[in-house]
Order: C-alpha cells, then sequence, then structure tokens
C-alpha cells in the first residue's frame, strides 16, 4: 500500500524525509521495548545507508520523546551518519511534546532542503509508543500538527503501539495506518517486528527514482487498526 504526496512542485531532486519518533519512558526500559529499538536501529542505518538509490532519495530523523522531546539525529542522508544513537529510560509521556517538536522541526528541515534545491515528498513520521500519553491536551497538539489547514507541512504518520498502549490513542495518532501488538505478543518482539517493518517500509518507499510511502503491512504480532479518516494525499 503506498501514500504519494508531493509536499510542493518545486523541481528538483527528488527527496522523502523519514522522522522515526521513539517513546523512551521508562515503562519502556521494563518491557524490553528500548532495547529492541536500539537493537534494530543499527540494521535500520545499515540497510539505507548501504543502498545508494535508498540512501539518494532518503533523509533520516530520529526523535525520542518523554517528558519532553529531543531530536536526537538530526535529518541527514543515512550515510551522513555515523551511527544513529540509542534512545534511553526517562520520565513520562508527553504526546504533545513530540507533536511540537516535530512541527518545527519538519517545518526547518523543508526549508533547508528546499534552499538546497530539493523537491521535497510529504515527510513520514513512524511513531512508536507503549503506552496512554501522560498529558491530557494533547489531540490539540495532534491536531495542530497534523490537520493542513493548520500546517502546510503536516506530515503522513504511521503510529505503532504495544504493551499498555490504547487502541483508540494509536489509530487517532496516525493518519494513514496504525498498528497495536497483539496481547499475547512480548513487547519486545513486538517492536523487533516493528523495527523491521518500519526499516522495509523506508528501502522499498525510496527505491525508485521517484520516491513513494510504501504502507507496511501489519507487522507480525501486530492488527491493522481501522482510523476515523484515512487520509492518503
Amino acid at each position: 500500500m503506498s501514500a504519494t504526496d508531493v509536499e510542493q512542485v518545486q523541481t528538483g531532486e527528488q527527496v522523502l524525509p523519514f522522522y522515526i519518533v521513539c517513546d523512551e519512558s521508562a515503562s519502556m526500559a521494563y518491557n524490553g521495548g528500548i532495547d529492541a529499538i536500539n537493537n534494530g536501529l543499527p540494521d535500520l542505518h545499515a540497510s539505507i545507508a548501504s543502498d545508494p538509490l535508498v540512501n539518494d532519495k532518503s533523509r533520516i530523523c530520529l526523535i525520542s520523546f518523554s517528558d519532553d522531546a529531543e531530536v536526537l539525529c538530526p535529518l541527514a542522508p543515512a550515510s551522513d551518519i555515523d551511527a544513529l544513537p540509542g534512545v534511553m529510560e526517562k520520565g513520562a509521556t508527553s504526546f504533545s511534546a513530540a507533536f511540537r517538536l516535530l512541527k518545527t522541526q519538519i517545518a526547518q528541515d523543508i526549508a533547508m532542503l528546499r534552499a538546497d534545491g530539493f523537491q521535497v515528498f510529504r515527510p513520514a513520521v513512524f511513531f512508536i509508543s507503549d503506552g496512554e500519553p501522560t498529558d491530557s491536551n494533547w489531540q490539540d497538539s495532534h491536531r495542530e500538527f497534523t490537520d493542513k489547514s493548520l500546517n502546510p507541512h503536516a506530515p503522513n504518520i504511521i503510529a505503532f503501539g504495544v504493551d499498555r498502549a490504547d487502541a483508540d490513542t494509536i489509530r487517532r495518532v496516525g493518519t494513514i495506518a496504525a498498528f497495536l501488538a497483539e496481547q499475547d505478543v512480548n513487547p519486545g518482539n513486538a517492536l523487533k517486528e516493528i523495527m523491521r517493518a518500519l526499516t522495509n517500509s523506508i528501502v522499498q518507499s525510496s527505491s525508485s527514482s521517484n520516491p513513494t510511502l510504501i504502507i507496511p503491512p501489519a507487522p507480525d504480532g501486530t492488527i491493522s487498526l481501522p482510523l476515523d479518516v484515512m487520509d492518503e494525499t
């Protein structure tokens, strides 16, 4: 399944920015989630950097969030990154912090890419969390971030939930796809499969001269959640 969306019509070399957004709240350490993510990041990096076309057509950014949000690796071609830094156990689960940072960072990154002469496709966000947000107003930040009438750079979001994540919350986060780990699946094992699916999506999306976001099938041990609004434009 694919979602094609040119962020703007400027001529020039085409690139598709990817943002990997990882929950690093304390619960992610208890269930093996942080280890699973950190073990999957080197494979993701190697898979992208080792393919010249994929490396050329994609840009990668790694963001973590807990009480606040932080850019762990600024947007760049994978070949320009020595290694993706790992996520670390921290505090609570502020979705608002992640959405606010993403909105600002994506706008800055698109401006930078355009200034360098690139044709930028609508960014893709892979959002990974294992729990309920601890901030009650997160939906306001999400709307400001994802509503194209409020944010011209609103991205396509694929959301993944594991462990205690609530299905209704995860499908509200996702704008084009959402997946939830099945209850009898170990969260660490589910995240291994999620990292594999995420890597395959980036590689497949960037494997042509005209990059197109490929929505992965449900990773092993997860189910696909219906969205209130499926937006593939």
